[in-house]
């Protein structure tokens, strides 16, 4: 296995890890992904890359009304196979994570990677969280909708996040003690979270 650089962003609602996952990758000339590993996932399986959205970081249960729409796109040996539950779709997205670790330095945001990649000793792990005020702000500014509304947004993201990684992993979703490293962004904003990152890899030989 190649010394690829694995940097797996854990992030709250709002915090800004789209935009450290960006300039991570774009200062350290190193590929991002984030939706794309679901249509990463939906090529190596076959599926309608649709299929994987549905699922992308949600609960563990699929809805019936969901299931009916699967059925209609999936291929019937996938069905045969069982390949309809969340457990399944999660794993051909970790199968597509720990595929790229084998391949090429990226930045992975989101998608249970650092948990997934846990005994890849290349992999670092970063969390970013922020204050409400400051993802308000952010997201209000990036989308347009109203402050009550984009609070309502974030915390409804961040419960399902939570559950989310809390369910595929033996570990705890926003806790420190989970990460390698955890910023608060509203403290040092995009670039200054993208730097101390940049210096963390530099103190632990990583780059």
């Amino acid at each position: 296995m190649k010394n690829n650089l694995i940097i797996s962003i854990g992030r709250q609602f709002g915090a800004g890890g789209r935009g450290v996952g960006k300039l991570l990758s774009e200062k350290l000339g190193i590929d991002y992904y984030d939706k794309e590993l679901i249509l990463l996932a939906a090529q190596e399986y076959g599926f309608d890359s649709e299929v994987l959205e549905q699922a992308d970081e949600k609960s563990s249960t699929i809805s019936g009304n969901l299931l009916q729409w699967i059925e209609s796109l999936v291929p019937g040996e996938f069905l045969a196979k069982n390949y309809l539950s969340s457990d399944a779709l999660f794993e051909m997205q970790s199968s597509a994570i720990r595929k790229l670790a084998t391949e090429r330095s990226c930045v992975i945001v989101g998608r249970c990677s650092d948990y997934v990649l846990r005994n890849n000793p290349n992999c670092v792990s970063i969390f970013l969280h922020s204050t409400e005020e400051d993802r308000v702000q952010r997201i209000c500014e990036r989308s347009g909708m109203s402050p009550q509304k984009a609070l309502t947004q974030i915390r409804t993201e961040d419960r399902r996040r939570a559950a989310y990684y809390n369910f595929y992993s033996d570990k705890t979703w926003g806790d420190a003690a989970t990460y390698s490293l955890s910023i608060d962004v509203s403290k040092v904003g995009i670039e200054g979270a993208t730097e101390l990152t940049i210096e963390y890899l530099k103190l632990m030989h990583k780059l």
